[in-house]
């Protein structure tokens, strides 16, 4: 994708598709959309007022120019109420009106939909959301497909920007499609089938990021480490887990030392507690978790961000065989805790276990966040579309939810409550994996609790919901949604 910004004047303007913004349920009154509105004899107006369009956020319009303009098409996108507008419902309206032109088989399209926010938004943070809506709103997963239509694929998008800052707000547009692409990046890792990403594929990629230095420990160190928790729930696959740490460091002047920890299980079956089919036809994306991190990773060193940063993937493969892990197996993670396994189908929380453990040993850092489709308690309460929060320091959840909340990637946070420990007590072990029927969700960060410092500031994050789109969002299609990549660079932004 060509991303530009136009500043020459409205009679020069020329293409295939220009996209005019609609908000508070008419066109954006502005001295060029008026123009463009006379030439076309009114039409625009009066036909959206005969088709009765409200205009709603990302709904859209199309007409035929008739060669009343250098435009094959005028584009109307809805943006709501303008008392709505946000970062994340412009993000939201520059997917779809990229989406339609892509239908549309267009080549290029001109968008003036930065004319219709208010001066009080950071050019920057406006060029960031237009430009992740377009590449977000077009990401396609055809790896596996035998025929690719990339050749009507949309390759050109201009803005016509703010009066203000124009530099800024390009600076903005170039973020943005960074962060949109690492996105992507993560999105392809979810979606490959587990197949072909065993524990090991996630350590390689790792290994490819320039300006971090990535060591992997393969299952062996990990015995002789004495990580048995996260080696007993990749003992019963032919793939054996691994255990990855990456180290971003900048120049110069470091604000905050943060660690990421990602869950990476590359497939559940549930192990020996088997799942039921239907609930294992997407577990290839239990390692959405580490995707994040591994995304976040690789993008750190191209943002060039002032935050030290410590990304950890505890990765394997979740299979029954001869070998494998039974429930009533007892194992003991890195941090000498002993674990009774009741339900070898809570197994994210094992291998989490021992990356925390091990973090909490040999770093120290001011924030520990880690992120995992840890439960499907967090479905039942949230629904698809919220990430749960549960954690030691609540100045660091509301962090993260002001990050999620620009980028459109809700976080609600769960209490972490204490009174509930009672139900991860074992009795020929220091904890159980499992607690009682309810509060799984609560019960899962309570096990978490366990391997982090009493003094820490840590954050868990359960993507279980998010993770995974059943159907299109508004710039995710079906599938892996790399979600939680943009509210971490959000939240190192606004550190």
């Amino acid at each position: 994708m060509k991303f530009s910004v136009e500043t020459r004047p409205v009679a020069q303007w020329s293409g295939e598709i220009l996209v005019v913004p609609y908000i508070n349920e008419k066109l954006f009154s502005h001295p060029s959309i008026a123009s463009i509105n006379k030439k076309l004899g009114d039409s625009l107006s009066k036909l959206l007022k005969r088709e009765k369009f409200k205009g709603s956020v990302g709904e859209t319009r199309l007409f035929a120019t008739q060669g009343k303009l250098r435009f094959e098409y005028v584009m109307v996108v809805g943006l709501g109420a303008e008392k709505d507008l946000s970062l994340d419902n412009i993000c939201k309206a520059s997917s779809r009106s990229a989406q339609a032109a892509h239908q549309l088989k267009a080549k290029s399209m001109l968008s003036l939909l930065p004319l219709a926010v208010p001066n009080k938004t950071s050019p920057a943070d406006l060029g960031q959301s237009l430009s992740e809506g377009v590449v977000l709103g077009l990401y396609r997963f055809d790896r596996y497909k035998s025929k690719k239509n990339n050749d009507d694929a949309l390759r050109a998008v201009s803005f016509v920007g703010p009066g203000s800052k124009p530099s800024a707000f390009l600076q903005g547009i170039r973020r943005g499609e960074a962060v949109s692409q690492a996105v992507c990046y993560a999105r392809d890792l979810i979606n490959i089938p587990s197949r072909d990403k065993p524990p090991e594929l996630l350590g390689r990629e790792a290994k490819k990021f320039r300006g971090i230095r990535t060591r992997v420990f393969n299952h062996r160190q990990l015995k002789t480490m004495g990580m048995g928790a996260l080696y007993g729930v990749g003992q019963g696959s032919d793939h054996p887990p691994v255990f990855v740490e990456m180290h971003y460091k900048p120049r110069g002047r470091i604000k905050k030392r943060v660690a990421i920890v990602g869950k990476g299980i590359v497939f559940d079956s549930g192990g020996l507690s088997l799942k039921p089919a239907k609930s294992m036809e997407t577990m290839k994306d239990d390692m959405s978790g580490a995707a994040t991190v591994l995304a976040v990773m690789r993008l750190l060193p191209q943002l060039k961000m002032p935050v030290e940063v410590f990304g950890y993937i505890a990765a394997a493969e979740n299979m029954p065989d001869g070998g494998a892990q039974r429930p009533g197996d007892v194992v003991k993670a890195y941090n000498g805790k002993t674990i009774e396994v009741l339900n070898t189908d809570a197994e994210g929380r094992l291998a989490l276990a021992d990356a925390l453990s091990y973090l909490t040993k040999h770093r120290q850092v001011d924030y520990i966040i880690d992120i995992a489709t840890l439960t499907g308690a967090a479905l039942v309460a949230l629904g698809d579309l919220y990430t749960a929060a549960l954690g030691t320091d609540r100045t660091l959840i509301e962090k993260l939810q002001q990050a999620g909340d620009l980028c459109g990637e809700k976080i609600w946070e769960l209490p972490l409550a204490e009174e509930y420990m009672e139900e991860i007590k074992s009795n020929v072990a220091d904890i159980q994996n499992i607690g009682g029927p309810y509060g799984g969700t609560i019960n899962g960060a309570l096990f978490l609790r366990n391997f982090v410092s009493d003094k820490a500031k840590w954050v868990h994050l359960d993507i279980a919901g998010p993770s995974w789109a059943n159907k299109p969002w508004a710039y995710a299609p079906k599938g892996g949604t790399g979600i939680m990549v943009r509210t971490f660079i959000r939240f190192f932004s606004q550190l």
